[in-house]
């Protein structure tokens, strides 16, 4: 069941998520998909580590949600919109596709 704050959470991150889409450069990045659940199991981070070592923030909207779902523990290649946001690297992403192992 959403109560009031997770429901305002959610609409924090979309419009957050909506900023960063519109604000950000498209790019790919190759790396290894990261996933942190709370006790519910419920995802509450999404990473990509790329291959360099650099690590994304992935934007928890419907698409990023998606990635963490589908592609944990996985490589990918994500395609999406990056922005430095006070020091860290936030994509919020446009399409995915699992690597070749």
């Amino acid at each position: 069941m959403f109560t009031k704050k997770n429901l305002v959470m959610l609409a924090v991150v979309l419009i957050a998520g909506a900023a960063l889409l519109i604000a950000g450069e498209s790019v790919k990045v190759q790396g290894l998909v990261g996933v942190t659940t709370n006790a519910e199991g419920v995802i509450t981070a999404v990473t990509l580590t790329a291959q360099d070592g650099v690590v994304y923030n992935v934007t928890l909207d419907e698409q990023g949600l998606k990635l963490g779902t589908d592609m944990a523990d996985k490589n990918v290649e994500v395609e999406g919109a990056v922005v430095d946001n006070d020091g860290q690297n936030w994509i919020t992403v446009q399409s995915y596709t699992q690597e070749q192992e």
